[in-house]
């Protein structure tokens, strides 16, 4: 079987961590089960315009047009893109991009099924391709692609469009497949696969060793947050917390890069926490578990969240967490013993909820037991039959 993974939330040359759950997903399974693999992971195209682009869309001109640093291609189409403008095309522009590529792959090898990442923009090129050529579009829900974009009047129905034209979703979270159920969709169309853990890569490992390695402080304790710097993590809320509790014995990691990293540099500078915050920028997920070894508490401030791997690997390393309880959260967080969920997204609750964390004895071995109980092998012995269903269907014209 040949199985053509379409998404764009896939690593890069220029984001190496862009999406790697998505790469440890199919990589399991293709390692498992022996299936053919391709992967079409469409960079966005900015057009040059008299006004300069923001510089991710400098980086993704930057991108190659195939890759093969992992043993398998990895083809990088360029589709339009018009930021704040035109985003109701842009599934359509995707298409359009992606069909010469789509039709060269297939004529070297067919396709039989299109695994397909995030419901829109994504979504709407693979279902186009999936008429096409004939075969089975199986879609997978995210995070933002449903308990965002559904909120957009003009992207609201292609979504719903996707969703029933696809033969199966794939949801990471509970809270989104009552989303899609909500959207329309049929409930036993849908299936709930939350992400899985590189158990050989994360587990727990010794605080003093990882932290004289990184070359933070030996002593105190150390707050760990880690993703892309952008509005929606709220590291500006978590910096607002930290700075409400009592040092100097106590540190701020914060792991990723982004478009916010200077305003929460300035932040930061602002709010007198010199020498008690340090910016990692992005650390590669083979270095994660050093930092996530050498913390004493992972803080995730997110507005919304799919299925946070990040919260997933901290667990998988002993590390308890403060969250904010919104959307697929709590099902990882789902019991108090693994940290403390916070309720309101403000200030005051994320303060009291480090405060209560910071004060609280942690069983470290009953959490990394739990994190450690999600694997990508399981993951993949779910998706077997839902693919393999799609499969027996008969083909389109």
């Amino acid at each position: 079987m040949h199985i053509l993974t379409l998404t764009t939330l896939f690593p890069n040359a220029q984001q190496p961590v862009h999406g790697v759950f998505i790469r440890n997903r199919m990589e399991n399974f293709i390692a498992k089960y022996g299936w053919d693999w391709t992967v079409l992971a469409p960079v966005p195209f900015y057009p040059q315009i008299p006004f300069a682009p923001r510089d991710i869309y400098r980086r993704y001109s930057q991108v190659p047009a195939v890759e093969d640093s992992w043993g398998y291609p990895v083809h990088h189409p360029r589709y339009l893109v018009t930021p704040k403008l035109g985003m109701r095309f842009y599934g359509d522009w995707m298409a359009k991009a992606i069909q010469r590529t789509v039709l060269e792959i297939y004529r070297k090898k067919p396709i039989d099924l299109i695994d397909c990442h995030y419901v829109y923009p994504d979504g709407t090129a693979g279902i186009q391709m999936g008429l096409l050529l004939g075969i089975p579009v199986i879609l997978s829900a995210r995070g933002t692609d449903l308990n965002f974009y559904p909120g957009l009047p003009a992207i609201r129905p292609k979504i719903q469009q996707n969703l029933e034209a696809c033969q199966h979703l794939i949801c990471v979270s509970s809270s989104l497949q009552a989303k899609a159920v909500d959207l329309g969709t049929a409930p036993e169309k849908v299936s709930v696969i939350g992400n899985g853990v590189d158990t050989k890569r994360f587990h727990r490992m010794d605080c003093r060793e990882a932290r004289g390695k990184l070359g933070l402080p030996p002593e105190g304790k150390i707050l760990l947050s880690v993703g892309h710097l952008t509005s929606r993590k709220g590291f500006d809320l978590l910096l607002e917390s930290f700075a409400r509790l009592p040092g100097p014995d106590l540190f701020l990691v914060i792991a990723g890069d982004g478009e916010e990293r200077d305003r929460l540099e300035r932040q930061a500078e602002s709010l007198g926490l010199d020498g008690r915050v340090l910016f990692a920028g992005t650390v590669l997920n083979q270095d994660l578990p050093d930092w996530y070894s050498a913390a004493d508490l992972f803080v995730l401030a997110s507005s919304r969240e799919g299925w946070p791997n990040v919260l997933c690997e901290a667990q998988a390393t002993g590390l308890p967490a403060v969250a904010t309880n919104v959307w697929g959260v709590p099902e990882i967080i789902d019991d108090p013993s693994l940290g403390v969920l916070v309720g309101e997204r403000t200030v005051e609750a994320l303060t009291a909820a480090l405060k209560q964390a910071l004060e609280t004895r942690w069983d470290r071995r009953h959490i990394e037991e739990r994190g450690r109980s999600r694997t990508w092998d399981q993951v993949s012995e779910k998706l077997l039959p839902i693919f393999l269903a799609a499969l027996s269907r008969t083909r389109l014209p």
